[in-house]
């Protein structure tokens, strides 16, 4: 085979190689901008407060009289307080036990509830709002998540920019080497 037939295959194999790398580190870099949207997108979600919404929907105020307080444990771990309240008189609040997330509360405090007037159940009393739901906590892992995965995908972009630099230098910029 003659040296420039050989010298034109040669080139088109280190193009060819520099092709693919170009498309490897695009793929990469797309998809650390996803992760990143995508990140950026989950911390925003979990900001949102929840506290606020239940605010809003809880618009009803009545007082009341901690009658009965029961603290339920399972084994050793605290789970809730249970409050057996009399309602002052010119409310309709119609529940008679309810949930406390703190034991702050004590037999023959007045306590002030807010309440949904549509729905009983969805209520809060003052100072005890839930700020960590179910759904709040699952956005919160799965921005830590996301976090891990954007950080091995940025590590990935950078290796890969790290062994074109190498390629580039070990073939000092030419096509071929004689």
């Amino acid at each position: 085979m003659s040296k420039s037939k050989y010298n034109k295959r040669l080139k088109e194999r280190i193009k060819k190689e520099k092709d693919e790398m170009g498309k490897r580190l695009r793929a990469k870099r797309i998809c650390m901008w996803l992760v990143l949207v995508f990140e950026a997108f989950l911390i925003i979600v979990s900001l949102v407060d929840v506290a606020k919404a239940q605010k809003s929907e809880c618009t009803g105020k009545a007082y009341a009289l901690v009658t009965d307080k029961e603290v339920v444990t399972g084994g050793n771990h605290y789970i809730k307080t249970l409050l057996t309240i009399e309602v002052e008189k010119g409310s309709d609040f119609g529940l008679d036990v309810i949930k406390s997330r703190g034991s702050d509360f004590d037999k023959g405090d007045r306590i002030l509830i807010h309440y949904d007037p549509y729905d009983h159940d969805n209520y809060y009393l003052d100072g005890d709002l839930e700020y960590f739901t179910a759904a709040r906590i699952v956005l919160i892992v799965l921005s830590v998540v996301m976090g891990i995965v954007c950080i091995c995908v940025i590590r990935s972009v950078h290796n890969e920019k790290k062994k074109q630099e190498q390629w580039r230098n070990e073939h000092n910029g030419s096509y071929y080497t004689s």
